[in-house]
């Protein structure tokens, strides 16, 4: 009873919310109405059509919905038309308008609209509606006392129902969890059974394998994942000893580049069902950042026995050269005492310096002068391994620091080295706005130079005698300037890549190079002037590499 009460409130509200609605449009449509009454009317008043008026004004009042009367008068009160039912309205609705016309007169326009008959038509609906709630209502009640009998009958299946569902949701959630966990793993995880098919297949193994588990659900592992397809072995004495077993590096490679994976096998612990659940995590990164690590120890214990090695060698190295340069002015003719010993002695210094020269002890001499030079270069490499700059670092154009470079480069020419610096083409790809770079001239000049003669000595070494260039660019990025010193040499395998960086490691022909430029060039750069460096390189396509600057 209650429901059919709070239904019959709710259908009467929403019968006056429906009459006031149909009031509201009856009204606008009255508006609208009489808008175009009002324009016809002006049309023909324009045109003096007086004796028109009347019948238009007793059509419109016809067949105009719910019109009562139309009434239209001149300014001097005659009426020129007028129309008006018999019947008094319910619910009258006046609108007025003015309509101006040739005798600079207004007309009054009266429109009376009767909308008793929206009242009547929702009264007419309420009662209807009332008649059907009143029937649907005995219907109902008729329904529920015949179902009541049948819900006492059905209450103790139900609840058996509800029971058994509840069983099933609980088993379905748990289940639904279980493959939640199992999926929301990054990890690849895999279940197999004992003869190590596959059960189990997580979003891991499907991203990494391009296969669905419906796809390899009761294929073996190995072809599944054909690449730890040699774990097998591994993998099928898990099963039978049931132990895990743990592989902390399993090597794969795509497109050439060593990929590293940690697999896991953890058995199945019921005898029931054997089988294992095999957990592969790609841990190149970890990898990566160890060998970077290893490789960041082992530069600074160099450095800092290169540090004592250099200072050891340094003051020997001192005396041998400045020894050997004391001997050659004093075996000349130009210093006077030499030439006043050598009076006093009756020796000719012509004739012994004629048997310096063919006995080749003067080359001797070079040569000892020569590589304590040479010596005294490898001492300053190795000394900028510890030393820390204390230069105040100024700013500078690196456009023109480059330039600078290309000139001393320029005067390189090297018989051993088989380069002459002045056939290879020079590119230059510079952006104008560059901002100035603060930095120590003299350390960033040799990094450039090490660079472009090391560039020009891989070309120097080509077979193919195609036009040596280097191409030398220069870009703004957000915090950095970007320096590139790219060649069309034979380019760099990937271990040479991964080593050209280490102190010590050179590809040259022994007296050619130390190995220690590049390292030497990566302290700069990086410990100096808290910048990077880095290269890209392919066989047979050329090198490049990049330095960016902190310029803020």
């Amino acid at each position: 009873m209650l429901l059919m009460f709070i239904l019959t409130a709710s259908t009467f509200a929403i019968l006056e919310q429906q009459r006031e609605r149909l009031l509201q449009i009856a009204i606008d449509n009255a508006k609208d109405d009489i808008q175009f009454i009002k324009s016809t009317l002006s049309s023909t008043l324009q045109q003096n059509n007086f004796e028109q008026l009347g019948g238009l004004v007793e059509t419109w009042g016809r067949h105009v919905r719910y019109t009562h009367e139309l009434k239209i008068t001149a300014a001097n009160g005659f009426v020129l038309g007028h129309f008006q039912r018999d019947t008094p309205a319910d619910r009258p609705h006046r609108l007025e308008e003015k309509i101006r016309y040739s005798y600079q007169g207004l007309a009054s326009l009266v429109f009376v609209k009767d909308f008793g008959s929206v009242d009547d038509s929702i009264n007419k609906l309420r009662w209807q509606l009332m008649s059907g709630l009143l029937l649907v209502g005995l219907v109902f009640w008729r329904m529920s006392w015949l179902s009541l009998h049948r819900k006492r009958e059905a209450m103790m299946l139900d609840r058996a129902n509800h029971r058994l569902q509840q069983t099933a949701e609980q088993l379905e959630a748990t289940r639904a969890y279980l493959r939640n966990v199992f999926d929301s793993m990054p990890s690849t995880l895999v279940a197999v059974d004992a003869e190590a098919n596959v059960t189990m297949w997580n979003k891991g193994a499907e991203k990494a394998s391009a296969m669905t588990a419906s796809e390899v659900q009761g294929r073996s592992f190995s072809e599944a994942l054909p690449v730890f397809a040699s774990r097998m072995r591994e993998l099928k004495e898990a099963i039978e000893s049931g132990k895990p077993t743990r592989i902390e590096r399993h090597v794969t490679r795509m497109d050439g580049t060593p990929r590293f994976s940690e697999i896991v096998i953890y058995p199945l612990s019921t005898d029931k069902n054997r089988g294992a659940v095999i957990r592969i995590d790609d841990v190149t990164q970890r990898i990566q950042m160890e060998q970077m690590m290893v490789q960041t120890e082992k530069m600074m214990t160099v450095g800092g026995l290169a540090a004592g090695m250099a200072h050891e060698i340094n003051n020997p190295l001192s005396g041998v050269l400045q020894s050997s340069q004391n001997i050659m002015r004093r075996l000349s003719s130009d210093l006077p005492a030499s030439t006043a010993t050598a009076k006093e002695l009756g020796l000719d210094l012509a004739v012994m310096h004629e048997f310096l020269e063919r006995r080749g002890i003067l080359g001797f001499l070079e040569g000892i002068r020569e590589a304590a030079e040479r010596a005294g270069r490898i001492v300053a490499d190795m000394l900028a391994f510890s030393r820390r700059s204390t230069t105040e670092f100024s700013p500078l154009s690196i456009n023109e620091l480059l330039d600078t470079v290309v000139r001393i480069a320029a005067s390189d020419y090297d018989l051993k080295k088989t380069y002459d610096f002045k056939k290879i083409t020079i590119i230059r790809e510079y952006q104008s706005d560059l901002p100035a770079v603060p930095c120590d001239r003299t350390e960033i000049e040799q990094v450039l130079l090490n660079l472009i003669k090391n560039a020009a000595h891989a070309m120097a070494g080509q077979a193919d005698r195609t036009q040596q260039q280097i191409v030398l660019r220069t870009r703004k990025e957000v915090d950095w300037v970007r320096i590139e010193v790219e060649d069309n040499g034979p380019g760099m395998s990937e271990e040479v890549q991964r080593r050209v960086f280490e102190p010590f490691f050179t590809t040259k022909p022994i007296g050619l190079g130390t190995g220690l430029g590049m390292s030497v060039s990566y302290y700069i750069i990086t410990e100096q002037h808290k910048g990077t460096i880095s290269v890209d390189s392919m066989l047979g396509k050329g090198s490049r590499f990049v330095i960016r600057l902190p310029y803020r």
